[in-house]
């Protein structure tokens, strides 16, 4: 039944980037097309590594993952739902820090020799997720010079109220597996 509903999942999100791609088409809008063609690349890598059964990219990283990538990329920029919500990019930033995190643990979580000091693991983490974050405001940076889709609006308050958003969702997810998964040796 799970591998119903993931892929049930696939094919309706695969459906959703192909309309979206033909959408714009019509629309002459061509970078939207690319966003949309982008979103089909990233579900179909993401398909890649999670059917590989990988530890690093588990199920609900998974599912997370590529609603992320819809609600981000799909929605946010190119039905410009950045601009009709007031706080949803606060809200993606802030999330994203719980999913830079998942990541973050996840690949701790694989290594065989993980040390249980937890200040350790919490500045390798917190680390990670805030480079993760600044990977997506260079693309957000590269999408307003390449296709001049205005992802950064208010320029340098924009990029830090994002950076601030992430390590705030960060700080609580790594807070939460600290206090929790040590309990059950990092899994």
């Amino acid at each position: 039944m799970k591998n119903k509903n993931i892929n049930i999942f696939k094919i309706l999100l695969y459906a959703i980037y192909l309309f979206s791609a033909v959408f714009f088409m019509f629309k002459s809008e061509y970078g939207k097309v690319g966003l949309s063609l982008l979103c089909l690349i990233i579900i179909f890598i993401l398909n890649k590594i999670y059917s590989k059964n990988l530890a690093v990219l588990d199920r609900n990283l998974f599912i997370a993952s590529n609603l992320f990538i819809l609600f981000s990329f799909l929605l946010g920029s190119c039905y410009n739902l950045y601009d009709k919500i007031k706080y949803y990019d606060d809200f993606l930033h802030f999330i994203s820090g719980f999913i830079s995190v998942k990541i973050g643990w996840n690949i701790l979580a694989s290594l065989k020799n993980i040390n249980n000091n937890k200040l350790l693991v919490f500045v390798v983490i917190l680390f990670f997720s805030m480079g993760i974050s600044s990977i997506c405001e260079i693309s957000e940076y590269a999408l307003d010079v390449l296709f001049k889709m205005h992802t950064q609006s208010g320029g340098l308050k924009d990029t830090m109220h994002d950076m601030i958003d992430a390590l705030a969702g960060s700080c609580i997810m790594i807070l939460y597996y600290t206090k929790n998964k040590f309990q059950n040796n990092i899994k």
